[in-house]
Formats: C-alpha cells, sequence, structure tokens
C-alpha cells in the first residue's frame, strides 16, 4: 500500500468517527416511576371528592430523575390531602410531604412536591387528615 493510499485511508477512517461522534444521540436520563405506594383509605375533612368529611380513597406515586440523586418527587391527585412521612433506611434521615398539588390562582398547579430524601432505600407511608383507616406504604431505591 502506497503512503498516499495510507493517508486517504486514515482520512477517511478519522472523518466518519468524527461525524459518528458528531451525530451520536445525547444520553439523557428521564426521571423514572419509582413506586405507587398502596392506595390509602380514610376520611377527613376534605376527601377526595372535594366534599367535607367524605371518604379518601387515593394513591400516591413516587419518582426518581438520576439527573437530581438524593431526590423524590410525589404525586397525587388534587384530591388527596395526605400527608407522606418517610424514612431513609440507609441514612436514618426522616421528613414529611403535604399533598395535594394545589391549584394556583389565575390557572395551573403549584407543583409536585420535592423531598430531599438523600440517596438509599425509602421506606414511605401516606395517611388521610382525619381519620386513616388503611394507611398507604410503599419502599423505594433513590439514586
Amino acid at each position: 500500500m502506497t503512503a498516499l493510499r495510507k493517508f486517504g485511508l486514515a482520512t477517511a477512517t478519522g472523518v466518519a468517527l468524527v461525524l459518528g461522534v458528531l451525530n451520536a444521540p445525547v444520553a439523557a436520563a428521564a426521571p423514572v416511576d419509582a413506586t405507587t405506594l398502596t392506595r390509602v383509605v380514610g376520611s377527613g375533612s376534605t376527601g377526595s371528592f372535594g366534599y367535607g368529611g367524605a371518604l379518601v380513597n387515593e394513591t400516591v406515586s413516587v419518582t426518581v430523575d438520576p439527573e437530581r440523586p438524593g431526590t423524590s418527587t410525589f404525586h397525587g391527585s388534587m384530591w388527596c390531602y395526605c400527608t407522606v412521612d418517610w424514612t431513609n433506611l440507609s441514612t436514618g434521615a426522616r421528613g414529611t410531604v403535604e399533598l395535594p398539588v394545589r391549584p394556583m390562582i389565575g390557572g395551573g398547579l403549584s407543583g409536585n412536591p420535592v423531598a430531599e430524601t438523600g440517596s438509599g432505600r425509602i421506606v414511605a407511608v401516606v395517611t388521610a387528615p382525619g381519620f386513616t383507616y388503611l394507611p398507604g406504604v410503599g419502599s423505594w431505591t433513590v439514586p
């Protein structure tokens, strides 16, 4: 193989590699569903249908985002007036999150509560505002 041919082959290979790297998709981790806690059943000042003293019959789900390690985002309906008490079994950290996502004046929702749970195995208990007949429970792992 001549020197000119070797140079041409090396140039073509280098250009192909550069174009391949430049056109490669960017890896981005989206939030993933960590778990859905079991259904909480209770009664309180506001129930699942917005009536005072009505039955609370709701589920709460949790997502984690690999790009935001140590955080958990809680999701529930706007009628789930519930309290989530969580504990990080790996670090011993504890916290409380209040739901629901409340409507804002002028439209829209206030967003889902985010807790700095820390990385590790998390367990949680969901209770209703008045009397809880059956608490919601679950566990998940936070990156």
